[in-house]
């Protein structure tokens, strides 16, 4: 499929601030090892500022600015044309690097009691396949998908308390379990283009996993939030990491003592 992605971003202050420090993770995944190809990308700032760019460990492209000025509004809107495709990231000479970071617990994914309570269902599975697709299968049917009720902020150990979330909270239960019973998955934030589904869950920035299963079988794609399950050519990849905290879309710090007002407006579009 050939998708186009604009995601704006508008942050909003009540009072003037100043010496803004941005960082924008929104360039999609252009990796030759992946099934997808950025063909364009398109970052605005407004107020302008001169946009710079670099890799991160993981990979990731990232785009930053500093506004030195005082203003009292930041609006960042990227628009991306992206080419999809089926099929799933293959393993590079390089992986051993990442793998124990992707093995392991991180920011906002634990292995306290309650997960390891639940990964007890899956002992059985030895195959990591069949292991992660049992686990992603039980949390699309066992967890509640309800907006509100956790945050940007919030640990698998909080998503398992309270048993709903949204998808970047499912994929950190996913982690957290694949990890914890040996399965090496990284958290990866993208879009998932909602033109063939009803449920209405995506026309916003979305959250999965991709799980290790070996050289042959590289990096599967794997969604809990949807029934689907799988990652298919609806799906684009930003970047991955080891949680939400390495890949958050915009992430920023100023000078002022303002509050502030987020507005985000995601809209993928078929170009076909």
């Amino acid at each position: 499929m050939i998708l186009k992605v604009e995601h704006s971003t508008l942050f909003e202050y009540d009072s003037p601030i100043y010496e803004t420090a941005t960082e924008v993770r929104l360039h999609p995944d252009n990796n030759p090892a992946a099934p997808q190809r950025c063909a364009s990308f398109k970052l605005h700032v407004d107020p302008p500022a001169t946009i710079f760019e670099y890799t991160d460990f993981y990979g990731n492209k990232v785009n930053h600015f500093n506004l030195l000025q005082s203003h009292k509004q930041v609006k960042i809107v990227a628009t991306s044309v992206v080419e999809t495709g089926m099929g799933h990231a293959e393993a590079t000479d390089n992986e051993d690097i990442y793998l124990m970071d992707f093995s392991c617990q991180s920011r906002y994914v634990h292995f306290d009691s309650a997960i390891r309570d639940f990964t007890t269902l899956f002992t059985s599975n030895t195959d990591s396949y069949q292991l992660a697709e049992s686990i992603c299968r039980h949390i699309n049917d066992s967890f509640i998908y309800e907006p509100g009720v956790t945050d940007v902020h919030s640990t698998s150990a909080v998503v398992m308390a309270l048993g709903r979330g949204v998808c970047q909270d499912f994929a950190h239960i996913m982690l957290a379990a694949c990890r914890y019973l040996g399965v090496p998955a990284r958290y990866v934030s993208g879009y998932l283009y909602g033109g063939s589904t009803p449920d209405g869950h995506d026309e916003a920035s979305h959250a999965w996993c991709e799980v290790y299963c070996g050289r042959e079988k590289g990096w599967i794609g794997m969604d809990p939030t949807h029934k689907t399950l799988f990652v298919d050519h609806r799906y684009i990849k930003i970047g991955s990491g080891r949680d939400y905290d390495d890949v958050p879309p915009v992430r920023g710090t100023y000078k002022g003592n303002a509050a502030e007002k987020l507005t985000v407006a995601v809209r993928v579009s078929s170009m076909e």
